[in-house]
């Protein structure tokens, strides 16, 4: 291309002098080889004929955009830049105390949320961040710190701690869909990228030093990674994988999130197994289903004095589909696709491995299954999992959670045409109301298997799943479920187990869910929960179920800050329950609260202790209580020379 020919014009509209500057110099630095980048103040945009000549208008929001008084030509793309704040001090905003309550200010609510949110996608959660933009009391007496985007005069006077981050700079997004609608060449997104992956990379880089107070500097940028517009890959020159973000697994339709270590070329299909993409260069990778083309770019990165790392990524927009007649798919790979789930089982429970190898056996057949189990057990789950294995898991999988009495036969009727040779959910089905058990009953003996004397335009070809809690029979019993409605939805049935029945498999569901969140396969239960904790964890009975321990394991995670997470950490709900049926006497209460300020005291130091506040117990009497305060968990008694300690539950007491 002749370098003084551009490809197209850019007009940047904004109400800020200073914005359309900022905006204009960092598209110009980026992209000004290819495009031509002009500004216009809003309050001068009165005739459409200043649009002429343009093929774009960059707008600073889409508030913006949808707010613009004049109509612009359709044939003029109109794009609001996306922002995000400058990644490059991130290591500056780390070295705020963890839990600490943070304004965050800025010039408006909107863009103050919206950089709140930001900071929050990239990781930085260990903040207690109150929005603060004109109109806003300062009423947060106890707030010593806060964080402006370029608006330090908005602070307010008091607070002795100001960071200003600048101006939120242009989302790499933004710069893709430029590339992407000029058709901008290949190598030009590459470098757009790298230079912004290896800006993310040095500024993790250099907030090492203090982030010891919360997360390991690993986690934050692998966080920062994963949180990328774009998926990622970076592998070594030995052609395994360092990190990959969840995006580029999921194009790949890769089935696990542990990938650290394995070869590169294994993400691909077989036919990729010999590639080396040690180089730079684009790949055009077909995936197994013979239809999709993915492109892949690839980037050396050469450090001093390391071994080159190799970025893949995937640019956006650069995927195509191609068209491949149905019967070209062979059934046994189908079959293997969706049979995967019921293989990531995650439980080692004969409970759960024989509740699994039932529903295999029933996703074979058409016969409607009544699932029934407690909350938080994964019904819905394994109704998924038996559509996946089923002969109809290339048709629609649909839910209908439990409807009001709005609910209508044509409605219902529209449902069951949607979902036709697939599986219909019916979603805590023993909740419906009695009159759309009715209607179930009357539209329901015309699906599949129960054609009966129905016209042909009412019949459908439709898998049936009803969700329902224990044993729904007894709401038959007591008339408020209608019998012949359970009849026709359990022709099967399956009962989930809850988790207090299958406590072996705790640790390991929460090492899954400890890997989502840390992205780090060395953050495991053992390694961040104390003792106490997470015996804690193995023995609490979770009427939640999965879903509980799900939620308990984020709030968890929210917490940690490289010192290993105690029982006091705990959300307050579970305190509370635990401290509820808590009562000592006023001795085991005194023997308790001494031995907190005198761990590893003996008999007789505690003994003399209690004398010194005139509290005066006998031999056998304190041992008694050193027995009951053990037995309770609140004391650890050594039976040697180690005297006694309190225990995490002890202190926990103690605070109540």
């Amino acid at each position: 291309m002749n370098r003084t020919q551009k490809l197209g014009n850019v007009l940047i509209i904004s109400s800020r002098k200073r914005m359309l500057s900022e905006f204009q110099s960092y598209l110009h630095s980026v992209l000004g080889e290819y495009l031509t980048f002009n500004t216009l103040l809003r309050e001068q945009a009165t005739d459409p004929s200043l649009f002429r000549g343009y093929q774009c208008v960059l707008f600073p929001t889409a508030r913006a955009m949808e707010n613009f008084p004049l109509t612009i030509d359709p044939s003029i793309l109109q794009l609001p830049c996306d922002r995000v704040f400058n990644h490059m001090f991130l290591d500056k905003i780390i070295q705020i105390p963890p839990h600490e309550r943070v304004y965050l200010v800025n010039d408006d609510r909107y863009s103050t949320l919206a950089i709140i949110s930001q900071l929050e996608e990239c990781g930085i959660t260990q903040y207690d961040f109150v929005p603060f933009y004109p109109g806003c009391k300062d009423t947060e007496s106890d707030i010593q710190f806060a964080i402006t985007a370029g608006e330090p005069q908005l602070v307010p006077s008091r607070i002795p701690n100001v960071l200003d981050i600048g101006n939120r700079i242009i989302d790499i997004s933004t710069i893709l869909q430029l590339c992407e609608y000029f058709n901008i060449p290949l190598q030009t997104v590459n470098r757009v990228s790298r230079n912004y992956v290896n800006q993310i990379l040095h500024t993790v880089k250099t907030s090492e030093t203090y982030y010891t107070n919360y997360v390991q500097t690993e986690q934050l940028m692998q966080v920062i990674l994963f949180s990328l517009p774009i998926g990622i890959c970076l592998f070594g020159a030995d052609g395994r994988i360092q990190f990959m973000n969840t995006k580029f697994a999921h194009a790949f339709s890769l089935p696990s999130s542990n990938f650290e270590g394995q070869p590169f070329s294994e993400c691909f299909p077989p036919a990729y197994a010999d590639t080396a993409f040690d180089r730079n260069g684009d790949w055009t990778i077909l995936l197994s289903d013979q239809k999709t083309q993915i492109t892949l770019s690839v980037l050396s990165m050469v450090f001093p004095d390391t071994e080159p790392v190799f970025l893949a990524f995937l640019p956006e927009g650069r995927s195509t589909e191609m068209s491949v007649p149905k019967d070209e798919k062979t059934e046994e790979s189908t079959f293997f696709a969706s049979s995967r789930t019921f293989s990531l089982s995650l439980s080692h429970a004969d409970s759960v491995q024989n509740l699994m190898a039932q529903a295999r056996h029933l996703a074979l057949f058409d016969f409607p299954i009544l699932v029934q189990g407690e909350s938080g057990t994964q019904r819905r789950t394994l109704a998924r999992a038996i559509h996946n294995f089923s002969r109809r898991h290339h048709y629609p999988f649909s839910v209908l959670h439990s409807p009001g009495n709005d609910l209508t036969e044509a409605s219902l009727l529209r449902l069951l045409a949607e979902t036709n040779h697939g599986t219909l959910v019916l979603s805590q089905v023993d909740r419906f109301p009695l009159s759309i058990q009715d209607l179930l009953v009357n539209v329901l003996t015309n699906v599949h298997g129960n054609f009966f004397s129905a016209p042909e335009t009412r019949r459908f070809d439709v898998r049936i799943i009803a969700i329902a809690d224990d044993n729904l029979y007894k709401k038959v019993e007591k008339g408020t479920f209608l019998r012949e409605l359970f009849h026709l939805l359990s022709a099967s049935e399956l009962q989930t187990v809850p988790l207090r029945r299958r406590r072996e498999d705790i640790p390991d569901l929460l090492n899954y869910f400890l890997l989502q969140f840390f992205h780090n396969t060395d953050m495991t239960c053992d390694r961040i929960f104390s003792e106490g904790l997470l015996r804690f964890l193995k023995e609490y009975a979770y009427p939640g179920n999965i879903h509980e321990l799900y939620n308990l394991s984020c709030s968890l995670f929210t917490r940690y800050s490289s010192h290993k997470l105690q029982l006091s950490d705990l959300p307050t709900y579970l305190r509370s329950r635990q401290m509820a049926d808590v009562s000592l006497t006023d001795l085991q209460y005194q023997v308790l609260s001494f031995v907190s300020t005198h761990p590893k005291a003996g008999r007789l130091a505690i003994k003399n202790g209690l004398a010194d506040g005139e509290t005066f117990v006998s031999e056998a009497a304190l041992r008694t209580v050193l027995g009951e305060l053990s037995s309770a968990g609140y004391l650890i008694v050594h039976r040697t020379k180690g005297g006694c300690e309190i225990s995490e539950l002890g202190r926990m007491v103690l605070e109540k």
